[in-house]
């Protein structure tokens, strides 16, 4: 059991864990060389297959360590509006929602020793939706914890 009574699992990149809740899918993701990697984990939810990321809503974590390069990709977005500092869990996560390609997203990164976790909120596709405020979507950002 998790978080408020929800049945969740625990997802282990190699880099981080995160809770997964019952209807979620979780897997790795890719690398811009095509190769999975642990740093990038896709969560999504209603999900059944990896390719329901095209017609899903869900969530994408992405972890930077202090040897990585990281560049907030605030700039490539459209309709920036800055979100108010929060924590939640272990982290004090700085946000905002934008859009990109026509897609609605709540984007959250969160620093700490060095290391960043990227959160890419698809806040709806098609007739999926989350939202920020959802207490699965919060369960899940709670229970993220680094790993390396």
């Amino acid at each position: 059991m998790g978080v408020s009574g929800m049945n969740m699992d625990l997802f282990d990149s190699g880099s981080f864990q995160i809770a997964v809740p019952d209807g979620w899918i979780a897997f790795c993701g890719i690398d811009s060389e095509c190769r999975t990697t642990q740093k990038k984990v896709h969560i999504f939810k209603e999900a059944k297959l990896e390719t329901d990321i095209f017609t899903h809503a869900g969530i994408t974590v992405c972890f930077f360590s202090k040897e990585d390069f990281y560049l907030s990709p605030k700039f490539f977005y459209d309709d920036v509006v800055d979100m108010e500092p929060f924590t939640l869990g272990a982290y004090t996560w700085d946000g905002y929602t934008c859009t990109s390609f026509g897609y609605p997203y709540t984007m959250l990164e969160a620093r700490q020793d060095g290391c960043v976790f990227q959160v890419m909120i698809l806040t709806k596709n098609g007739e999926h939706e989350i939202s920020l405020a959802d207490a699965d979507v919060q369960a899940i950002l709670t229970s993220l914890t680094q790993t390396n």
